[in-house]
Formats: C-alpha cells, sequence, structure tokens
C-alpha cells in the first residue's frame, strides 16, 4: 500500500509541479510574468434533484476551469488576471456560465504598509470570502452566509480601487475600498394581473460601495493577496479580523403601486444594505504529519431598515473545522443563518474528507451533508454527495 502510494504521489510531482517551472518567466532580477490553471471536476448528487423530482440528481460537472496570469513589471508594480467558467455543464447546460474574466486588478506598491489596487477585485469582507478558491479547506465555500446585494457583484468582485498595507511587522493588515456597488439592477413588481414588470431600478443617485477589512494576526503572518483555508505550515497560525460592506440605495425595501390602467403608479423605494463580519481562523500544526485547522465566522446583515424585515436581514455564522493526518483530513462545516422575515431561515451541516495528494496543487475531497431553509422546525434537510478531483499549476 505505501508502495502504491509513493508510486502515485511521485507521478503526480511530474505532472503537476513541472508547469509551475515551466510556465514562470524571470524577466530580471525585479521582473517576471506567469500563468497558472485550475479545474475543479466533480460528481454531484443531490436529493430529489433529478427532473422527475422524486429521485437524486446525478451531474458531473466542471466546478471550475480558470487560467491564471500574473506578473510583476518591477518591485512596484504588479498585476493578476483570471478567467473562470464555473459550474460548466451542471444540470446538463453548457450554454451558460461561460468563460469570462473574474477578476482584473494591477497593484502598485509604495512600501509594504501601503498599496494601491485597481480594477476587478475580490470585495475584502471577510476572510472566508477572500480564500482563493485554488487553496479552500472544506470542499467549497460556505457561499449562503456571503449575502451582497443582487447584482452588485460577479461571483463576490466588483470594480473599484483598494487600498491594503501590512504593518506592525506584518501583524496587522488593513483593505479598504470604494467600488460601483448597485448600479442600476432592474426590479420588478407584479400588476394587478400578476405580470411582472419592470418598475424601477436601485441606486438612482449613483452612490459607490464602501467595503473594509481589518485582521490583527495573534501568531505567524498572512501576507497573500488570497488567503489560505489551510496552509500546512511549520509554525502555527492564529489570526482575527472583522469586515464591513456598505451598499446604498441597493435593496428593494416598498413595492412600487399601480393605477387603474395597471400603469405605474408609485416607484418603487430601496434602502441601504450593511454587512458586518467578525471571524477568527487557526492553523496548528503538530509535527509535520498532523495540523489542526479551524475557522469561524458571525454576520450581521441589515438591509433597508429594521422594520422592513427583509428575507436578506438577519444574523448568522459559519464553523469549519478540520484534523490532517499526512495527507488525509475529516472537516465538518456547520452553517446557520436566522432572518428577520418569518420562515426564511437556514440551517447547514456537511461533513468531508480530504486527501491531500499534494497539498493544494492535487487534491481529492468527497463531502457529504444536507440543507434546510424556510421555517426549520417543519423545512426537510435536502441531502447532497459530492466527490471532487482538484489540479492546480
Amino acid at each position: 500500500m505505501r508502495t502504491v502510494q509513493t508510486l502515485v504521489v511521485a507521478l503526480l510531482v511530474v505532472c503537476v509541479s513541472a508547469p509551475a517551472w515551466a510556465y514562470k518567466w524571470q524577466i530580471s532580477d525585479d521582473s517576471y510574468i506567469g500563468v497558472g490553471a485550475l479545474i475543479q471536476a466533480q460528481a454531484q448528487f443531490t436529493e430529489d434533484a433529478a427532473p422527475s423530482g422524486d429521485t437524486w440528481s446525478k451531474d458531473f460537472f466542471l466546478r471550475r476551469a480558470r487560467i491564471m496570469v500574473f506578473g510583476q513589471l518591477n518591485k512596484y508594480v504588479s498585476f493578476f488576471m483570471e478567467t473562470d467558467t464555473p459550474n460548466f455543464g451542471k444540470n446538463g447546460n453548457w450554454d451558460t456560465n461561460q468563460f469570462f474574466i473574474q477578476d482584473a486588478y494591477g497593484t502598485f506598491k509604495v512600501v509594504d504598509e501601503f498599496m494601491v489596487d485597481a480594477g476587478m477585485i475580490l470585495l475584502p469582507f471577510t476572510r472566508h470570502n477572500l480564500i482563493g478558491a485554488t487553496s479552500l479547506n472544506a470542499l467549497d465555500y460556505h457561499g449562503d452566509l456571503i449575502k451582497f446585494p443582487a447584482g452588485s457583484t460577479k461571483l463576490w468582485r466588483d470594480a473599484g480601487i483598494q487600498f491594503r498595507g501590512y504593518i506592525f511587522n506584518q501583524k496587522l493588515q488593513y483593505r479598504v475600498g470604494v467600488f460601483s456597488g448597485s448600479q442600476a439592477v432592474k426590479v420588478k413588481d407584479k400588476d394587478p394581473t400578476g405580470k411582472e414588470v419592470e418598475t424601477g431600478a436601485t441606486n438612482p443617485s449613483d452612490y459607490p460601495r464602501v467595503t473594509g477589512h481589518v485582521r490583527y494576526n495573534i501568531f505567524g503572518t498572512e501576507t497573500d493577496f488570497f488567503p489560505k483555508g489551510i496552509y500546512f505550515p511549520k509554525d502555527p497560525i492564529l489570526s482575527v479580523g472583522v469586515g464591513v460592506d456598505f451598499v446604498p440605495d441597493s435593496v428593494k425595501t416598498k413595492a412600487a403601486t399601480f393605477d387603474a390602467q395597471n400603469a405605474v403608479a408609485t416607484k418603487p423605494e430601496f434602502g441601504h444594505h450593511l454587512g458586518v463580519a467578525g471571524d477568527v481562523f487557526l492553523d496548528y500544526p503538530i509535527g509535520d504529519d498532523h495540523e489542526v485547522v479551524f475557522q469561524g465566522t458571525f454576520f450581521f446583515y441589515r438591509d433597508g431598515k429594521k422594520d422592513d424585515k427583509l428575507k436578506t436581514s438577519g444574523i448568522g455564522s459559519l464553523v469549519e473545522a478540520g484534523y490532517r493526518w499526512r495527507f488525509i483530513e475529516p472537516v465538518i462545516s456547520f452553517d446557520y443563518f436566522k432572518s428577520d422575515a418569518d420562515n426564511s431561515d437556514l440551517l447547514g451541516i456537511r461533513g468531508g474528507l480530504n486527501f491531500w495528494l499534494l497539498k493544494h496543487n492535487a487534491s481529492v475531497k468527497a463531502e457529504f451533508g444536507g440543507k434546510k431553509e424556510g421555517k426549520l422546525s417543519d423545512a426537510k434537510f435536502v441531502k447532497q454527495a459530492t466527490l471532487q478531483a482538484q489540479v492546480l499549476f
């Protein structure tokens, strides 16, 4: 068994590690350009999700397929760009979720304590949503807890300018940015006949979004633009952080009204989105073969005013914990959201097993869990099983 495992790992070293060397060109001491790729192939089975509605779905698709281009012009100027094709072929649909640009930003570094990023940037709200998909610990994100206003992002990215830096011996980091936010997102209401018609658009004054995150490392440092879900470190990493996301006039708080001729009599009203998150992350190695990994985040969302009681307002939390032994790691995950609106809560529980064949460069992950939404006392747990293979180079 050990011989077979050694041969598999050796083969993967050749297949995965070589492109990392082959596709990075050093132009000068301070200048280089590189390319990379990520493939995450999934087999997913979801209860009662087949077309018949009464049996498990059986889906094989690409969860992510990305091409990454990155480089540095000199020690002051660098860039990163990547494409994505998420959920390509899911449910047999090959015509949506096509190839597009997902991240594209340039960085001007004055010093470590002050840098400026400009372009299409992953919003600096929580550590969890900043983690690169290449280096997640659990099989995927806790996406149900990241509640950006509809239409205000492209997969958690927004266009804008961000200031960031690492101070006090890189123990304290900050990221704060001004972004496009919600820009004329169309909203619909039902007229007296029951037909949905466009009645207005968000953010008529075109106010920008402001998002920021501050983080302190009690042990270790984390200076990557995209932090990792698991580091396989030699020394402990423990950090805490808080983030805020404010998006003006981005949520509908009052529906339009109609006159006797079914024309819009009064336009819909809009309110602000406020998200606040606090989190903790721990990655604690015990020798070379053992490692404890934990992350937890608390969320508070207020869309509109308190009395509006929108479904997206409320409090929530995510918890994720794993224990790695050599290349095997069991992981458990928990999601909870208590909405201000009645019968709009969420509860999710998942357990998984990771096989780190070459750490993040080659892995296989299996996960089984369930989620229920609505009135939790009556809602059914919808179960799901997923198997994923990842190759990163």
